[in-house]
């Protein structure tokens, strides 16, 4: 009986050894523990790298469309209205997936650049669309501030990369504005349309 034991306890002892001794499957085991933060890190870089292009791409935008307000070809085609410059922003962002449904835009005037305050854009849900600003109507030579508000919807997980701007939410806002003053034009200019 001793013989068994001791035989078969030396058996053991030597596939322990060997075991041990061995390094297969190490660098599968490594890579299962290092891959997870390397992917939400890597998927991070992706989500901030898009919503920086957004961001440019919307400055640009809102750039454009203000100045066709500076202008007055806006109000030469009828602009006074949220939706429809939204509209002109948006055909600055083309290829941006629902831009209509993103975007919240205000444009306002006063009678100098200290009195023109910006509303709150309001918070949204992730299944809600961008609810429409205000767009002043403007005359030559008035100071005038447009913003235009992006919510974007967060296609990571907001926890592994803390971009929401609203706790709970998964969008983050992006802002855009830019003022100037009208060119002093006594009526619109042409509806380049």
């Amino acid at each position: 009986m001793s013989f068994i034991t001791k035989t078969t306890f030396n058996r053991l002892y030597r596939r322990a050894r060997r075991i041990r001794s061995s390094d297969d499957g190490s660098a599968a085991i490594e890579f299962a523990i290092l891959a997870i933060p390397f992917l939400m890190l890597i998927f991070g870089i992706v989500e901030l790298a898009i919503i920086l292009f957004i961001n440019s791409s919307m400055s640009y935008a809102v750039s454009e469309a203000g100045r066709q307000i500076r202008v007055g070809n806006f109000q030469a085609c009828g602009g006074n209205s949220a939706e429809k410059f939204k509209e002109l922003v948006c055909e600055n962002m083309s290829s941006l997936g629902n831009c209509k449904g993103n975007v919240r835009v205000d444009v306002l005037t006063g009678s100098n650049f200290a009195r023109i305050i910006l509303p709150e854009a309001p918070d949204i849900d992730a299944d809600e669309d961008a609810p429409n600003g205000s767009v002043d109507n403007t005359l030559g030579g008035n100071p005038v501030v447009a913003r235009a508000t992006y919510y974007y919807k967060l296609a990571m997980p907001a926890a592994l990369t803390r971009l929401e701007t609203r706790e709970g939410s998964g969008i983050r806002m992006l802002y855009s504005s830019t003022a100037f003053r009208n060119e002093p034009f006594s009526t619109p200019g042409d509806c380049p349309i």
